[in-house]
């Protein structure tokens, strides 16, 4: 092997070492959003906010899977190996450019469904379930502290994890609606996944780049032993 594919093999070998831990990244984010999501199972707008976390979970284990044949093709020196890994990385690339694109699209509806499934909650009167959403979001209320009109405000709305304990209105006057907050929530979470997520499809693309010109490389020195025998 020569000097610049030798350079470019450990380009690669350092690239599959960084793709194993964006995979693993991409899991634990994943898991996390939809762990999130499902404290509020049982709620019809679930099953539409269900789908980016499920996304990034998938593309997350797929690059983990991706990472790990590469690393085994390049330690064979393996044109075969090798070669199926650059498709990969190319299918790979495919999935997270259309993923990202869909992220980027569809990032108002999927906040309006965030708007809704808080409103959702209030509607069901469970109040233990929305005073952890406002300890957890350091809000009070769906739009305010006044949503809860001619009742206490309870402790939740002071940080408080018992409902009983008394609120200061000095205190819950100014803490926002637990609508506005989760929104936020997610819309710095949309931007951190847009953008993460069209720096990884650049990153694929490069790598597809260096690993189908080591596999041409690889080919050609097969190619060159087999004519010498």
């Amino acid at each position: 092997m020569g000097c610049l594919s030798g350079i470019v093999n450990f380009i690669l070998y350092v690239v599959n070492v960084v793709f194993l831990i964006v995979g693993i990244l991409l899991i634990v984010l994943g898991s996390i959003m939809l762990a999130d999501i499902n404290r509020f199972a049982g709620m019809s707008e679930v099953e539409h906010t269900n789908t980016i976390p499920i996304c990034i979970t998938v593309i997350g284990c797929l690059i983990f899977v991706v990472s790990f044949f590469g690393c085994y093709g390049l330690f064979r020196q393996s044109a075969c190996m090798t070669g199926a890994y650059t498709s990969m990385i190319f299918v790979l690339f495919i999935l997270q450019l259309v993923l990202t694109c869909w992220v980027f699209v569809n990032r108002t509806a999927f906040l309006n469904d965030m708007r809704s499934l808080v409103t959702s909650l209030w509607n069901t009167n469970d109040s233990e379930a929305f005073g952890v959403l406002e300890v957890t979001f350091n809000c009070c209320g769906n739009t305010g502290y006044a949503n809860y009109g001619n009742q206490t405000v309870p402790g939740t709305c002071c940080g408080f994890a018992n409902r009983q304990t008394s609120c200061s209105s000095q205190i819950y006057e100014t803490k926002p609606g637990c609508n506005d907050k989760f929104e936020e929530f997610w819309y710095d979470n949309m931007d951190i996944i847009r953008w993460s997520g069209l720096g990884i499809v650049l990153f694929e693309l490069l790598v597809f780049i260096f690993a189908g010109a080591l596999t041409n490389c690889m080919r050609r020195e097969n190619a060159g032993r087999q004519v010498s025998a």
